[in-house]
């Protein structure tokens, strides 16, 4: 592409306009790439083909099996900290020489960003979305600012992102483009904590910690991500026209994940998706696996979020994190333990009344009763 092929405008464009475009391109680099060997293929295969095998996981989550996805390299498992520096010698998608790997070059309000191709797809019309500038997989204000102008009203797609420490394996700044709302984002959302100053929401039914801000509390979002940042604390986001969904997690995956589920629970699984690589595992999980992975794999904000602004704040440890705090200011329990409300309850299911709603032996009642049975002769 040349300087020019820079998309300038695509907040200004219709939705409808930039979500073809999106899909006319992987859909071109795939076709080009199906005959190629594989060492050519700038994709090997389209995740939701023929050959994909899926299934519902309860009613929140689904499960695939794609043994073609077992040929993608396994990522380094030696992350200690969530904001690692950016290493110029190591591998980032600055080193990319194919340009059809670039599928949109954009000019955004907070910077330049590529869309390239994501070469082991997991969901429709998987794609990247990476940040022009050499810089470490860490979300800013300016990086959410260019994921939710890309999303936003201005596309039907969705995005997720992986910390380092949360299944990321390039650490150089990327979120995953899907052409999906996940199953998670079709939950509906309930009233959560006041987090970082705001009432968040939270999807009725997940059974981990998941924290959503509409786009109107960007500020607040950013000021929890910061915060986990701080704590060193993994997390994973989910970005969807309307809301950011934040997922924060243990530093350490649990081991009783390993028994559960045989590869990293990030953003995939926790969006709603789990994908194996055999037939035994993909018979082997059942739907109370991914509830319990979905809780042991999620844990709470740091507590600092939860604290009322005070002159002493500063002097709130930035690291620390209670249950007891966030569980007594949210409103999760009442989130995930009931069950949603059926079409057919309606108010005619409610308790009746077996008696007037007014009588005279009320005391409260007895001047109302006496003023009408003195006006009885007036009409």
């Amino acid at each position: 592409m040349t300087e020019k092929q820079i998309l300038r405008n695509w907040a200004l464009r219709p939705a409808a306009s930039n979500d073809a475009l999106l899909r006319n391109a992987f859909l071109n680099v795939l076709e080009e790439s199906r005959d190629l060997p594989p060492e050519e293929k700038l994709i090997m295969y389209d995740a939701c083909d023929a050959k994909e095998v899926r299934a519902p996981l309860a009613e929140v989550f689904r499960k695939r099996l794609d043994a073609r996805r077992n040929t993608k390299p396994k990522k380094s498992d030696d992350q200690r900290f969530v904001c690692t520096p950016f290493n110029p010698n190591g591998f980032h998608f600055g080193k990319i020489r194919n340009d059809k790997e670039r599928l949109v070059k954009l000019a955004l309000r907070s910077g330049r960003y590529d869309v390239l191709t994501n070469k082991f797809p997991l969901f429709p019309k998987h794609m990247l979305l990476v940040a022009d500038a050499l810089v470490p997989q860490q979300m800013t204000a300016a990086h959410l600012s260019a994921v939710t102008e890309l999303i936003g009203n201005t596309s039907g797609f969705c995005a997720y992102f992986n910390s380092w420490c949360a299944s990321a394996s390039v650490n150089h700044f990327h979120c995953h483009v899907i052409d999906e709302h996940p199953p998670v984002a079709k939950l509906p959302l309930v009233s959560g904590p006041v987090v970082a100053g705001t009432r968040c929401l939270q999807p009725q039914g997940f059974l981990g910690f998941c924290f959503v801000f509409p786009f109107a509390a960007l500020a607040e979002a950013s000021l929890a991500i910061e915060a986990m940042q701080l704590a060193n604390q993994p997390h994973n986001l989910l970005v969807t026209p309307h809301h950011v969904y934040i997922f924060p997690k243990p530093l350490n995956r649990p081991e009783r994940s390993f028994e559960l589920y045989p590869e990293t629970v990030g953003g995939p699984e926790l969006i709603g998706s789990f994908t194996v690589y055999t037939q035994d595992h993909y018979d082997g999980l059942l739907p109370e696996h991914a509830d319990e992975l979905v809780r042991i794999n999620t844990a709470p904000l740091p507590t600092r979020l939860f604290a009322p602004p005070s002159p002493s704040a500063e002097a709130v440890d930035a690291t620390a994190v209670n249950d007891d705090v966030v569980h007594a200011s949210s409103t999760s329990d009442r989130a995930i333990s009931r069950k949603r409300i059926a079409a057919s309850l309606t108010v005619d299911a409610l308790p009746q009344q077996q008696q007037s709603l007014h009588r005279q032996s009320w005391p409260q009642d007895r001047p109302i009763a006496r003023a009408l049975a003195n006006n009885v002769g007036l009409c």
